[in-house]
């Protein structure tokens, strides 16, 4: 068995299934392998039953070509935390059944079942299922879990259940708990009968003539010793008869006084406990301790040990031979003697067994003591549950040393007793009862748009009208015209579909009225699962534009109050209603104008009542402006920044001019300019682009292993497209800043610009302080920001002061992001005299002589593996790094 850690990205289709047969699958939209024949039927039907920090898996497979015997199939768990994120997978071989342990209570897990072949190329696989293992305590019972599962008939897909095989041996739970069976023998009542010995002890308490209290301990001797009065020997004396003697003591030597005995500390006696238990050995117990104490003291029997022949010797000779089943069983302790200082508790081998799995109320093994029947070991199981067959009982044996058989019983004259009293039990015998088919009989079900769902009882004769009596039966909005019957057709079962029209069977016509069988499924649907759902639609100048059901005698009024009612700028005075008739084969299409006020109104000639499908459209006051669209912000270095009103038309040196201009520390080559419907399309781009790339790193990652020439190579390229897809993750959290790149000027030239931009509600002009320092981020020694310096502001300059570029930077590929916004690539650069408009200067050289102005940030990327797919990867990388852009962020190390 082998297990293997996933990343929470991988699945089983992505990293092992590249090269699966592209013939017979094809690749979804979320880039998923899927099956072009027989999807939905080519499945491993999965079974989970959770517990305390585990859950039993067992599958099988369901509507696939078993395989031949020469195709080795192998079966892989895959487990997530997640949705389609599995996390660990681990191969299981051709076994069918397996337990998975170590689980966290209260934690869902994902768990799915691939079968693949030697070429290690998925067959098929099971639906993904969910899981939450509990803690013991709150498991339900097996009878709680029977009744809390739902019920199915012959119409169900029906799996059989695996027929459990999982026992334990009886009895030998009860001494988990063998320390606190030992301790609770100190606080036991002593009756007058206790013999008295050596290291019992008295409490003897005296007043009247003399006030006294004494502690009076057994000696050796067998005698007590009591202060004025003597020696009294209470060696071999009950605790009643020595009361007696002390007593009489008293009495010789004391008068006119009250006295009382107690019993203090007992006598602790030495017994020997040896065989199959699980600490053999001597020793010392409390004197009134029981065969059952003493082994508990040595951890009770072992499972190789017998309960039923347990043999206790006294004195040499053997004394006792007891059965703890007639405790566990009837609760007769009759046989559970007190020990006596040198008792010994012999544990013999176990004796001949025998299981009972199944359909019974205590399954487990059990110990078999002479001659047994099959009846005898079932009363022992406790019996049979009302949920066993009682059709056949089989029973597992080994027959002469050299074989395995299995024996079957069926009733004779209808019953089992007369069946079963007959058959002995041989030892390793395994009875089993097996369960009655899960699938209710006699039932007919109802479901779908009914008040009443569920199983009824079938009768003979039944029909249609016995299930549904009336209308009242049903829910609103149920579809009358057609119901459906599924039935279940002789011989082999096979589903046939009848159909009827469920009013006329409700109004009384017989032949609608259809006659039930056994097992038959009535389905009423919704009239919207059947039908068409008629809808009208409202758009413009309304609160909440859109599409609305329809519903007979609908009118515009009641549109636009579905609509939250019309907006303030809306233009009351003529809205427009768009219609579609449909004559014979043929659509023509109409426009009405309205007066919407009117027909708010109530005014019938305006108010007209509407059909499906119909458009009604309010238009807008021409000119009106939302107070959304009325209004920009300047922050930074103007003279009063804040909001402003914007009319019309206006440009931004105007909305500068009435804030007074710019200060004297504004840096305007870094100023910042967002607008609110660039914002939109941007980010509208950027989830597309997002989509996009994700299924591309879907394709790539499940093509990967039979792609890559190298295992190194694969390792390599699998951590690249991780990493890509970590990064797409990240890029999901970010809004696109909605940024037009914008060179500001004093206003007198500003106006003269092709910048000087007219303004739109929303819009936002920040004007920074000027800074004095330029960025170098990246794969560099010392990444970190340097003060501008006019005389040695070239990119080289500023790159050898962070250092330099380290091993892993993809120096070809580094790039400037200027104050501004704009970006300046090494790809863009060109070797020769050059004007930069930054510095307003002639330059000569390469990139590294390029200028960076105050603000500016140079990017050193990191430099990828160099595997088959470097392109493709680098591709993706350059669309990930422009999203990021795009959102304002750097995403340091790619390009």
């Amino acid at each position: 068995m082998r297990e293997q850690e996933l990343t929470p990205e991988e699945s089983f289709d992505n990293d092992l299934l590249g090269g699966a047969q592209a013939d017979e699958k094809k690749i979804s939209d979320s880039g998923k392998i899927i099956s072009d024949k027989n999807k939905l039927k080519n499945r491993l039907v999965v079974k989970a039953e959770p517990g305390d920090g585990l859950t039993r898996l067992s599958w099988q497979p369901s509507g696939y070509r078993k395989p031949q015997e020469d195709e080795a199939v192998q079966y892989r768990i895959q487990i997530g935390l997640a949705p389609n994120k599995p996390i660990k997978a681990i191969d299981v071989g051709n076994d069918t059944t397996y337990t998975l342990r170590d689980l966290k209570n209260h934690q869902v897990y994902f768990i799915q079942i691939i079968a693949i072949n030697r070429e290690q190329k998925r067959i098929t696989k099971s639906e993904e299922i969910k899981i939450i293992p509990l803690p013991a305590e709150e498991l339900g019972s097996s009878l709680e879990k029977v009744f809390s599962r739902k019920n199915q008939t012959l119409q169900d897909k029906l799996t059989p259940e695996p027929f459990k095989r999982e026992l334990r041996q009886f009895g030998y739970d009860f001494f988990k708990n063998s320390a606190q069976l030992l301790e609770a023998t100190d606080n036991l009542p002593v009756g007058d009968n206790y013999v008295m010995g050596p290291g019992d002890s008295l409490n003897l308490s005296i007043w009247g003539s003399i006030n006294a209290r004494y502690t009076l301990t057994v000696d050796r001797n067998g005698e007590v010793m009591i202060p004025r009065a003597g020696v009294v020997k209470v060696w071999g004396l009950s605790y009643e008869k020595a009361k007696e003697a002390i007593e009489k003591v008293m009495s010789r030597y004391f008068k006119n006084y009250n006295m009382n005995i107690s019993l203090g500390k007992l006598k602790t006696i030495q017994v020997f406990v040896v065989g199959e238990v699980e600490l053999p050995g001597s020793y010392p117990i409390s004197s009134l301790a029981t065969v059952v104490n003493a082994l508990s003291a040595a951890g009770g029997p072992t499972k190789n040990g017998s309960l039923r022949a347990i043999k206790l010797t006294r004195n040499g000779k053997p004394a006792e031979n007891i059965d703890l089943y007639d405790m566990f069983l009837s609760g007769d302790r009759s046989k559970d003697v007190r020990l006596q200082n040198g008792d010994t508790l012999f544990v013999p081998v176990i004796g001949p067994i025998v299981a009972v799995a199944g359909e019974v109320k205590r399954p487990a093994i059990y110990e078999v003591k002479g001659t047994q029947t099959l009846a005898d070991v079932i009363q022992m199981a406790g019996g049979i549950t009302a949920s066993g067959f009682t059709g056949r009982i089989q029973i597992e044996r080994f027959s002469g040393n050299s074989a395995k058989i299995a024996l079957d019983y069926e009733p004779k004259d209808g019953h089992m007793d007369s069946a079963t009293a007959g058959v002995g039990i041989q030892d390793r015998d395994m009875v089993k009862i097996f369960p009655v088919q899960e699938a209710v009989r006699q039932v007919v079900s109802l479901k779908g748009n009914v008040a009443r769902p569920g199983e009824y009882q079938f009768r003979k004769g039944m029909r249609v009208k016995d299930l549904i009596s009336s209308f009242a039966d049903l829910l609103p909005e149920s579809y009358l015209e057609s119901a459906e019957i599924t039935r279940l057709a002789l011989p082999d079962y096979h589903k046939e579909m009848l159909h009827f029209n469920l009013r006329k069977a409700l109004e009384g016509n017989e032949a609608e009225n259809v006659a039930l069988q056994e097992q038959d499924t009535i389905k009423v649907s919704s009239r919207w699962e059947m039908q068409e759902k008629q809808s009208v639609i409202i758009n413009g100048f309304v609160v909440n534009p859109g599409k609305y059901e329809f519903h007979p005698g609908m009118t515009v009024r009641d549109l636009v109050s579905a609509a939250g009612s019309a907006k303030r700028n809306a233009l009351l005075d003529m809205a427009e209603l768009s219609r579609v008739e449909v004559a014979g084969d043929k659509a023509t299409a109409s426009r009405t104008q309205i007066d919407l006020g009117k027909a708010i109104s109530g005014d019938p000639a305006h108010n007209l009542s509407l059909k499906s499908d119909d458009v009604l459209i309010v238009r807008g006051i021409v000119g009106w402006t939302d107070s959304t669209d009325k209004f920009i912000r300047l922050k930074g270095e103007v003279q009063y920044p804040g909001v402003y009103s914007v009319a019309r038309g206006e440009k931004l040196s105007s909305v500068i001019a009435r804030a007074g201009g710019f200060t004297e520390k504004a840096y305007l080559r870094g100023a910042k300019f967002t607008r609110r419907s660039v914002q939109k399309e941007q980010q509208k781009r950027m989830d597309e682009i997002l989509v996009k790339t994700e299924k591309e790193i879907n394709q790539k990652q499940a093509a990967l292993a039979s792609v890559a020439a190298s295992k190194e190579e694969l390792e390599a390229t699998k951590s690249a497209l991780d990493g890509l897809q970590k990064d797409l993750e990240r890029m999901k959290l970010l809004k696109a800043e909605g940024r037009v790149v914008i060179r500001l000027a004093p206003l007198g030239e500003l106006k003269k610009s092709s910048y000087d931009l007219e303004m739109e509600g929303g819009d936002i002009l920040e004007v920074p302080t000027r800074t004095n320092v330029v960025n170098v981020l990246g794969q560099v020694y010392n990444p970190i920001s340097f003060v501008y310096v006019p005389e040695s502001s070239s990119v080289g300059n500023y790159l050898n002061k962070a250092g330099g570029a380290t091993s892993d930077a993809e120096v070809d590929e580094m790039f400037i992001i200027k104050a501004d916004g704009t970006v300046f690539s090494r790809q863009q650069a060109s070797f020769g005299i050059k004007w930069s408009d930054d510095a307003k200067q002639w330059t000569l050289g390469s990139f590294m002589s390029s200028y960076l102005e105050p603000g500016d940030t140079l990017v050193v990327p990191q430099k990828l593996e160099r595997t088959a797919w470097l392109r493709d990867i680098k591709d993706i990388t350059t669309i990930i790094s422009q999203i990021a852009l795009t959102a304002g962020t750097v995403l340091i190390g790619l390009k």
